[in-house]
């Protein structure tokens, strides 16, 4: 029997995109939780390396990033994360050698959580899709 779900490849994309936002969101409130803990380091992963990684894997091909217009945002890459959960390089340290920063925290958890909802929605719309395409074939 032929899977519409599993088997589509932007559901199966929205899916482990979703997956890696729950994981980012995880190390970012671990590390709020952390922020008072001496010697504590900030813990992160590059979203977007990992996601490429992932959409490679479903399609069996790298995901080349590339301007196509003049126009176009420029492509650029956050050399700044990490790939792994390995500590980060500190923008600065506090005496008691606690690396978190609040504010960057906030920001990177405001951005991941817009990438999960993103990702919701078009996982939803693709369901939607199918659902449409079921109930007007059973007609």
């Amino acid at each position: 029997m032929f899977d519409l779900i599993s088997s589509n490849p932007m559901i199966q994309t929205m899916d482990r995109s979703m997956t890696l936002a729950s994981r980012r969101m995880g190390l970012i409130a671990s590390n709020m939780a952390n922020l008072d803990t001496p010697g504590y380091h900030t813990q992160d992963f590059s979203f977007q390396e990992a996601l490429k990684e992932e959409v490679s894997a479903i399609s069996g091909n790298t995901l080349p990033i590339q301007r196509t217009h003049a126009n176009h945002m420029s492509v650029q890459s956050s050399g700044f994360l990490p790939r792994t959960t390995d500590p980060i390089s500190p923008s600065y340290e506090r005496n008691d050698g606690n690396d978190v920063s609040l504010d960057r925290e906030s920001m990177l958890l405001n951005k991941t959580q817009a990438a999960y909802t993103l990702s919701s929605n078009f996982a939803q719309s693709e369901l939607r899709r199918i659902l449409k395409a079921i109930t007007e074939g059973a007609k």
